[in-house]
């Protein structure tokens, strides 16, 4: 009964419109009480340890890849790091002296399992045992050269306010759920380290909110005072596209690129490369995509171009002179 509503809900615009009002009205309301546990983030849950180490040596070298970085070095934050602090290991095992775990929410995770996915890396890469303290590796509090930071304070705008001098600070499908991802953008380029780098995957769909019932652009025709109220509290996408994060690096005088991951109605984009790189008739198939269903889109989207919303993917890859 309980599946058969939310499909319902689902399936019906303005019933789901409604439902992510009321949600996210609860969720701002435990926040006020300091309740700051979320599902979100949660991706190693459903994974068995095998599955998790790959995982983690797969966003961990797609960093490598796609930075040209060979061995990285110095001092770390990593937003967002969901249930399992198994990439900022890897980057201790690199070199780095030390990283900062950085995240408004707390992932909720099951202790037992963790510590299953801490052994498994512990068992593959050795040299990890260093950092380990004699308590058993059930999170990252018993790491030593990491340091957890959790609420309010931890939210990207705040934190990289008053903590500066990293070489590198990366995420992966985290500035999508931030509240103000340009401001967020400033404030880290600010608390880079000269020659420091920012390595961010970000997913610009909507992470299922309409998509799997309608169109995958079905949440840019939310009216815009609308959408905040269905989003703020519950880190929903927050429909910061392609073309503002182009206009921000370059406010900001960073050097580096934007990499697509994925088109609309085309899919993944891999290996990820700048737009102008993807083959001619699969950006022409997602224009056309585009150009299909745009007519609904809310008012600040109907003036951005065709290119720019078919990007709903992109690796940010940029470094400060």
């Amino acid at each position: 009964m309980r599946s058969e509503l939310r499909s319902w809900i689902r399936s019906n615009y303005e019933a789901a419109l409604s439902y992510y009002v009321l949600s996210d009205l609860f969720a701002r309301l435990r926040a006020s009480a300091g309740d700051i546990d979320t599902t979100s983030g949660t991706v190693h849950s459903t994974l068995s340890a095998e599955d998790s180490v790959r995982y983690v040596e797969r966003v961990f070298e797609d960093y490598k890849r796609y930075s040209g970085v060979q061995q990285f070095y110095g001092r770390v934050a990593e937003v967002g790091p969901g249930d399992n602090c198994g990439v900022a290991l890897l980057f201790l095992k690199d070199g780095c002296s030390k990283v900062d775990l950085v995240d408004r929410f707390f992932s909720k995770r099951n202790v037992r399992s963790q510590a299953t996915i801490y052994k498994a890396l512990l068992l593959k890469y050795p040299a990890l045992g260093r950092f380990l303290g004699h308590a058993e590796p059930v999170d990252e509090a018993v790491f030593r050269s990491l340091e957890r930071h959790y609420g309010a304070r931890a939210a990207a705008e705040n934190f990289f306010l008053t903590n500066t001098g990293y070489d590198f600070i990366v995420s992966r499908a985290v500035f999508e759920h931030m509240y103000n991802p340009s401001s967020a953008l400033s404030c880290m380029a600010r608390a880079l380290a000269p020659g420091g780098y920012l390595l961010h995957k970000i997913d610009l769909r909507d992470h299922g909110m309409f998509s799997l019932a309608h169109h995958e652009l079905k949440f840019l025709e939310v009216p815009a005072w609308l959408y905040p109220w269905m989003t703020k509290g519950t880190g929903r996408p927050n429909r910061v596209m392609f073309h503002e994060y182009r206009d921000a690096m370059n406010r900001l005088g960073l050097s580096g690129q934007l990499l697509v991951t994925r088109l609309a109605g085309v899919g993944d984009i891999s290996p990820h490369v700048p737009y102008e790189a993807i083959p001619a008739h699969l950006r022409a198939k997602s224009t056309a995509y585009v150009r299909a269903v745009r007519h609904r889109f809310a008012t600040a989207f109907r003036t951005v171009s065709d290119d720019d919303i078919s990007v709903t993917g992109v690796f940010l890859v940029a470094r400060k002179d």
